[in-house]
C-alpha cells in the first residue's frame, strides 16, 4: 500500500488505518495467536496507523498494540492513535492519571495522535469546563502527544463550536455514504475542508451495516461491480474524499484486511452511476428502519445486568434488513442467551450516555422483546390454528 503525505500533519500516513477494536479476543481476555499475526500483517503491507482506546477489546487493546507492535518493530514505522476516555474524568488529576496509564499499557514514551473520545455537546462543555485543553497543551510542550484531536458523534453544528476552541491538528468523524446525507456526515466534512483540517474518518461500513446490505441493495452494487464486494463500495466512496487523510477499518479477519488493501490498492472516485446507486442503497436502508448500531460495544462495560445489546441490536437488524421478521423470535430466543436479554434491563440508563449514535437503548431493547415476545405467540396461535387445536 503507497502511503500519502499530508502536508498539514507533514507525516506520511496510509490511507487505510487499522482500529484495533473488533479483533477476535477469548472469554478470559486474552487474544488468539491470529490476532498478533493480523496486526504484523498488516503493518508489512503498508498500515502505518493503528487505532486504539482505554475500553476497546475490554480494556485490552492498548496492551495488544504493545505486544503485536511495539515491542517487536521500531516506532518509526508505525504510528499509534489513543483516545482519553473523556466520560471518565471527574477532574484534571483523571486525565493525568488516565494518560499516564494508557502510555504504560502501551510501554510507550509518546503517542502520535491523541483525542479527545466520543465528543458531542454536552461531553465537550464537561471536559472543557475540566481544564481538557491546557491538559492536551501540556502533554504535547512535554513531547508526549505529537498531534492533537477529537472524536465526534454529533452534528455540524457542535463540530463549529469544538473547532473553534482549539488549534487542532485533525479531527475524526463517523462518515459512510449511508450518514452522508441521513446524518449530515456531508456538512461536517466539508467544514473541516475549509478550515484545512485533516479529517480521520471512523466507521465507513457503519460498524458492519454495510457490509452486509439487503437483498435488493446488493444486487443493485453487483450489477455494477460483480467482483468487488459491498464493504469495498462503502471503504472506495470515503477513501476518495480529498480531505479524509485516513480511512479507519475495525478489521477482524486476513479476508477483511486483502479486501480493504486491494480496495485502497487503487482507489477510483465514484462515477455517476456508482453515485446514484449509493442513493438508491441509502433509501432502501432507511426504508428497513434498522436501528443505528454500530456495535462499538461502549454500551456494555457498565451495563449491571449484563444484557447483549450490540447482539440484540444486531439480530432485529439482520430480521428487518433481510426481510426476516416473521423469525425474530427465533433470532432472538434461540441466540441471544438467556440472562442476556432486554426483559433483563432495568432501564438505568448507563448505556445511553456511552452510547456515540444517542441511541434510546431501553427503549428500543423494550420494543425488540416486546416484538419477539409476540412474534413467537403469533408463531404458536398459528400452529394451533393449523392442529384444530383452538
Amino acid at each position: 500500500m503507497r502511503r500519502r503525505y499530508i502536508k498539514q500533519l507533514n507525516m506520511s500516513l496510509s490511507p487505510l488505518g487499522f482500529g484495533v477494536m473488533r479483533v477476535a479476543q477469548n472469554a478470559d481476555g486474552s487474544f488468539p495467536p491470529e490476532v498478533y499475526s493480523l496486526l504484523a500483517e498488516a503493518l508489512e503491507k503498508g498500515i502505518n496507523y493503528f487505532d486504539t482506546a482505554w475500553p476497546y477489546l475490554r480494556g485490552r487493546s492498548e496492551t495488544l498494540v504493545r505486544d503485536a507492535l511495539v515491542r517487536k518493530y521500531g516506532r518509526d514505522r508505525f504510528h499509534i492513535a489513543d483516545k482519553l476516555p473523556v466520560w471518565d474524568c471527574g477532574d484534571r488529576k483523571d486525565m493525568d492519571r488516565v494518560f499516564d496509564a494508557q502510555l504504560e499499557r502501551l510501554s510507550v514514551e509518546y503517542v502520535d495522535f491523541y483525542l479527545l473520545h466520543g465528543l458531542h455537546h454536552r461531553r465537550w462543555i464537561d471536559i472543557y469546563d475540566k481544564g481538557a485543553l491546557d491538559f492536551l497543551e501540556e502533554k504535547r510542550r512535554e513531547g508526549r502527544i505529537r498531534k492533537v484531536g477529537f472524536s465526534m458523534h454529533d452534528t455540524v453544528e457542535t463540530l463549529k463550536i469544538i473547532e473553534s476552541a482549539y488549534n487542532w491538528d485533525f479531527a475524526q468523524l463517523q462518515i459512510n455514504y449511508h450518514d452522508w446525507i441521513a446524518q449530515r456526515a456531508k456538512e461536517s466534512y466539508e467544514y473541516l475542508a475549509e478550515r484545512n483540517i485533516p479529517c480521520i474518518v471512523m466507521e465507513p461500513v457503519g460498524g458492519g451495516r454495510l457490509s452486509k446490505l439487503p437483498p435488493e441493495a446488493a444486487k443493485l452494487l453487483n450489477g455494477l461491480r460483480p467482483n468487488e464486494s459491498e464493504a469495498s463500495w462503502a471503504l472506495r466512496f470515503v477513501g476518495a474524499l480529498p480531505n479524509v487523510a485516513v480511512t479507519l477499518s475495525g478489521m477482524a479477519t486476513r479476508e477483511q484486511l486483502e479486501d480493504n488493501i486491494a480496495t485502497f490498492g487503487t482507489i477510483q472516485p465514484m462515477s455517476k452511476r456508482e453515485s446514484d446507486a449509493l442513493k438508491e442503497v441509502t433509501k432502501i436502508i432507511q426504508s428497513k428502519n434498522p436501528i443505528p448500531c454500530t456495535a462499538c460495544r461502549y454500551c456494555v462495560d457498565d451495563c449491571p445486568k449484563g444484557v447483549d445489546i450490540p447482539q440484540i441490536f444486531q439480530r432485529y437488524n439482520d430480521c428487518k434488513l433481510f426481510e426476516r421478521s416473521d423469525r425474530l423470535d427465533v433470532q432472538y430466543f434461540v441466540f441471544v442467551p438467556d440472562g442476556k436479554r432486554a426483559d433483563s434491563c432495568v432501564s438505568c440508563g448507563k448505556c445511553v450516555k456511552k452510547c456515540p449514535q444517542n441511541i434510546d437503548i431501553p427503549q428500543k431493547l423494550k420494543m425488540i422483546h416486546d416484538e419477539a415476545v409476540g412474534t413467537a405467540k403469533g408463531m404458536e396461535d398459528s400452529r394451533l390454528r393449523e392442529s384444530g387445536g383452538v
